[in-house]
């Protein structure tokens, strides 16, 4: 009688390990992709913060002032606008040498 329960007892913690293992495996899956999610939750969040301040920061009284004038060229009352042409790159040419025509036979043959 007592190596009936002895083998009873072993199948059933037999029983119990094998039904024990899939849940553990499970449970560390299940884990990496809540760990995954929520790393993925808080970049969104922050993504989020920064898009609303810039929501804020554009639609203050300055930054739609400076929009206006650098976008749309538009001026104040009384306000007059200089408009200066940016200057053409003027051409310097270096002096070359002029050598004799003996030093430049000489160039091409000795050097």
């Amino acid at each position: 009688m007592a190596t009936i329960k002895k083998i009873f007892f072993a199948l059933f913690v037999i029983f119990l390990f094998s039904s024990l293992v899939p849940n553990v495996f499970n449970y560390k899956s299940k884990l990496s992709f809540y760990q995954q999610t929520k790393k993925e939750y808080e970049t969104e969040n922050k993504q989020q913060i920064e898009l609303k301040t810039e929501i804020v920061k554009e639609k203050s009284t300055q930054e739609v002032e400076k929009t206006i004038r650098n976008k749309l060229n538009l001026l104040k009352n009384n306000e007059v606008a200089f408009i200066i042409p940016s200057p053409t790159p003027s051409v310097v040419v270096t002096p070359t040498p002029a050598l004799a025509n003996w030093q430049k036979w000489w160039q091409i043959f000795f050097k």
